[in-house]
């Protein structure tokens, strides 16, 4: 059985889509890895090097297929980087609509990864910057949550957003559903607002939840306009250096664990 990690966050830019495609990368050094790009936006299909009007058969057509009990197609897995990828299109941004009449419509990503996870040991889920029924899917398959904070004040707000959200799923559709931790990111330790910011979260939520910041890093905007997870772009460069420490982490805190938890 896979584990299943969600990187989710109420508010855009906070570098959720560089957190989950990186940590991806740097996961499938050890493991085998599959990245779901759940967000209409398809930036992690982007970051990936394909351009979502290009593609024809992602997730939501993968969905579609599975509701209605039809084959997928095996183009759905794409392989080039080390790592496994189903992309996105726009189409997904109306999936809230279009399955919200569906007997059981908040586990139909659940039962879809049930299908799919036996050839791989991690499923990551990049979500979109939303509360709605596709994040709700996501939670509910997963079996961890990580919330990327950008470090400054008006993203506490989103961060308490998606813990209401995270209670809500985990009392009444998983309960199995653990926060995993807390990453600061675009971390400038000169500032004031960094440190204040960092250390209300530490706070908040305790040392143990809230891993080592990623520190601010031009190289990491410029890998992803190539298309390449930064540790191969620069490895020697602090955001890089830091990516590599959480993506160590959490393969320590997983597998630390006592046994693989089932879903329910």
């Amino acid at each position: 059985m896979a584990r299943v990690i969600s990187f989710s966050s109420r508010k855009g830019g906070t570098g959720k889509t560089t957190l989950s495609f990186n940590i991806a990368s740097l996961v499938a050094e050890e493991r085998e890895v599959l990245l779901i790009d759940m967000d209409s936006q398809a930036q992690s299909t982007l970051h990936y090097g394909i351009q979502p009007q290009n593609v024809t058969y992602g997730i939501y057509e993968a969905l579609v297929d599975f509701v209605e009990g039809s084959r997928l197609k095996g183009e759905l897995f794409i392989k080039s980087k080390g790592f496994t990828l189903i992309p996105s299109n726009q189409k997904l941004a109306v999936f809230d609509i279009e399955f919200s009449d569906i007997k059981g419509k908040e586990g139909i990503l659940k039962d879809f990864i049930i299908d799919i996870e036996d050839n791989f040991d991690y499923i990551f889920i990049d979500t979109p910057p939303n509360l709605g029924l596709t994040t709700i899917n996501a939670l509910s398959a997963s079996d961890y949550l990580i919330i990327p904070v950008k470090v400054d004040f008006l993203s506490l707000a989103g961060l308490a957003q998606i813990m209401e959200v995270f209670y809500r799923v985990n009392a009444t559709l998983n309960p199995v559903l653990k926060l995993l931790g807390i990453v600061p990111m675009m971390f400038d330790k000169r500032t004031k607002m960094s440190q204040e910011v960092l250390q209300q979260l530490k706070d908040t939520f305790g040392e143990n939840l809230v891993f080592p910041p990623v520190r601010t890093d031009i190289k990491v905007m410029e890998a992803a306009s190539y298309g390449i997870p930064v540790h191969i772009y620069a490895p020697r460069c602090r955001a890089a250096r830091d990516l590599k420490a959480i993506g160590k982490s959490i393969i320590e805190r997983v597998e630390g664990e006592k046994g693989i938890r089932e879903r329910a």
